[in-house]
């Protein structure tokens, strides 16, 4: 045994053989760690390039047969009953037309609107392609009641069904439109500005 570890052995064998194996293990764990790192990026870009990408349109910025080719999304069982709870502090909010155009590279589904942290939820996964656009329709939608508006985001799902939530920048304005003369309440419309694509995706 004692021929295994004299000074000439441990210098020529047992020194390189060590050597060998430790930066064979590092060489492993290197290209381990490379795989795992390529097969995130990979995951990462494939989620980047799948995520919907929303603009707000304008119907005084399109043509008319772009707004012919809008669709409609509306929520069902919508109507008010202004009724219930109704105080005088409550406001009678109208919106413009609330226009979303898909400029994406692939097909979303739109999942729901929410209002002061309430989801309204659509009842029609239609998708929504790239380079289409549709307008969010329907009497809870487009006249809604409420002491004050604070956020107003939309729920969105790629085409892997990961869910995204985005907000929407609107201003309180004036309403200027023809008054119901049975609504005693302050009336004001919400006027849209763009909508905020960079949150990330939502845990379900």
């Amino acid at each position: 045994m004692k021929g295994l570890f004299t000074y000439d052995m441990i210098r020529d064998i047992w020194i390189p053989l060590l050597s060998g194996i430790i930066g064979g293990l590092f060489t492993l764990v290197g290209v381990v760690l490379t795989v795992r790192y390529e097969r995130k990026k990979e995951q990462r870009d494939y989620m980047e390039k799948i995520k919907p990408y929303l603009v707000v349109q304008h119907l005084s910025d399109l043509s008319k047969d772009e707004i012919q080719h809008i669709k409609k999304a509306s929520i069902s069982n919508d109507s008010l009953n202004p009724c219930v709870s109704i105080t005088p502090d409550h406001i009678y909010y109208h919106w413009e037309n609330l226009v979303i155009s898909n400029i994406g590279n692939y097909a979303c589904i739109l999942a729901y609107i929410k209002i002061n942290n309430s989801p309204y939820a659509f009842p029609t996964k239609s998708p929504i392609k790239p380079g289409e656009s549709f307008q969010i329709v329907g009497q809870l939608v487009s006249v809604y009641i409420f002491p004050e508006i604070e956020s107003i985001s939309l729920g969105f799902y790629d085409c892997n069904y990961n869910l995204y939530e985005y907000s929407l920048h609107f201003r309180i304005a004036k309403y200027t439109g023809e008054s119901n003369p049975k609504i005693k309440n302050l009336e004001k419309v919400i006027q849209f500005d763009t909508i905020d694509c960079n949150n990330q995706m939502k845990e379900v």
